[in-house]
């Protein structure tokens, strides 16, 4: 009895297998998870000097994932470098170079095969299914444009965004939009153009738009959720979107790996890892971080044949634990704090957060985007991005401003840009703790 073709009969196995994987029986869960680990350390061992100087001689099977050294981005640059992609031609899995966002400096160059894209695809789908979300809504993305773009923004309109599944699930239709510099009135008028039904985006570009426009234009537009992504949702954020009645998801995902792990419906913060996808650790809990200790966050990325990531330093800072209070039986990461380049670091050896939003700036000065870095203790570098020059009275507005939030200690230095140069930092982050990354 076969009615399905085999690419949708897939994807609907593959969903099948990650909610099995994933809310499942955590014994199972586990044993899968060390048969995966167990083939992936034998499938770099074979095919890596790089990766069998950091095993030794013991044999694969025997190996406790914690005992393995940390592996950092220079560690995946000299890998990437001398041995390149892990997977050969004979394989027959297609292969093709990708870069991490360059948020913490230069970005790492790696490989990854057509079954992560094919995973990571299929991952996406599945929540809409796990947490019974109604697909009848459109889905509408929007990012960061990767260079310069004929009326500073496209948009790209397909019937489904259920890939594979389109044929056996009618679903809402798929927009996607880039953006570089736009004319935001002509934005906001595409984006009442249809409804917009499950929104994702980065908190950034919200934030530029609630500075010009009333959120009110989501409802108008029939926003039924937004799925938050690269950046924290900051409390007046959250309030904003729940005077509107409208749900927030945020992901955890990174480049390297794909998805980490996805925001609990019931306890804000806390994220469900992606257990058919990594394996997380977090080590080092010595990061107090308003009287909460944090570790750095650790994945193994369980498909990672063509770049191996074992016990990868995502930068991040976060607590796990087994279980999530919402009753999901699986590692939940909570408190998660982000790069450690998002932190504001005393000379004293304190670190606090950053907790600066670009809406509390547009009440000081008119822009359209902003950076704050932190070059050294006691030094803020700040950029006004579309403005060729600044007021005395803005640029005392914005010290005052800084230095009541982060410490009357620092020096702030502030410069009006007509057009931020954010070199190779697609992500473009709003503030960067620059002492941090280079200690």
């Amino acid at each position: 009895m076969t009615i399905l073709d085999h690419e949708p009969k897939a994807a609907l196995s593959a969903i099948v297998e990650m909610a099995l994987i994933e809310t499942g029986n955590p014994t199972a869960r586990e044993y899968w998870q060390q048969a995966q680990l167990r083939n992936l350390l034998k499938h770099v061992s074979q095919r890596s000097a790089f990766w069998r100087k950091r095993i030794g001689e013991r044999k694969t099977s025997d190996i406790e994932l914690a005992s393995l050294p940390i592996l950092t981005r220079l560690d995946v640059r000299d890998q990437v470098a001398a041995e390149g992609a892990l997977l050969r031609a004979a394989d027959g899995i297609p292969i093709k170079t990708h870069a991490t966002s360059g948020s913490t400096g230069t970005p790492v160059q790696f490989y990854v095969s057509s079954i992560n894209a094919q995973y990571t695809s299929v991952r996406s789908n599945a929540q809409f299914f796990m947490e019974g979300l109604d697909i009848s809504f459109n889905r509408t993305r929007i990012k960061p444009a990767g260079g310069p773009i004929k009326d500073g923004y496209t948009v790209e309109q397909n019937p489904s965004y259920m890939g594979p599944l389109a044929p056996l699930f009618r679903s809402g239709a798929n927009k996607h939009i880039e953006y570089l510099n736009p004319d935001f009135k002509k934005l906001l008028s595409e984006l009442e153009r249809n409804d917009i039904g499950y929104l994702v985006c980065a908190p950034r570009f919200l934030e530029s738009m609630f500075s010009m426009f009333d959120p009110i234009f989501l409802k108008r537009a029939k926003a039924k959720m937004w799925f938050s992504l690269a950046q924290g949702v900051s409390s007046d954020m959250a309030k904003i979107f729940a005077d509107l009645e409208i749900p927030i998801r945020a992901n955890y995902s990174s480049e390297e790996v794909g998805p980490i792990g996805f925001e609990c419906a019931a306890y804000p913060g806390h994220y469900h890892v992606a257990t058919s996808n990594v394996v997380t650790e977090v080590v080092d809990a010595s990061y107090s971080i308003d009287g909460v200790q944090h570790g750095k966050v650790l994945v193994t990325h369980l498909h990672s044949y063509a770049t191996p990531f074992v016990r990868y330093d995502l930068g991040d800072l976060a607590c796990l634990s087994e279980n999530c209070p919402c009753g999901h039986q699986g590692p939940t990461i909570h408190n998660l704090h982000g790069k450690i380049g998002s932190i504001v670091k005393h000379r004293d050896g304190r670190i606090s957060p950053f907790r600066i939003r670009g809406r509390e700036l547009t009440s000081l000065v008119k822009f359209t985007e902003y950076r704050i870095r932190q070059t050294d203790f006691e030094k803020l570098v700040v950029e006004i991005g579309g403005r060729s020059e600044l007021s005395s009275d803005e640029i005392g507005a914005i010290a005052r401003f800084l230095k009541d939030r982060v410490g009357q200690e620092f020096e702030v230095t502030i410069h009006a840009c007509p057009e931020i140069n954010w070199g190779e930092n697609r992500k473009k982050d709003a503030y960067r703790c620059e002492v941090a990354l280079s200690k």
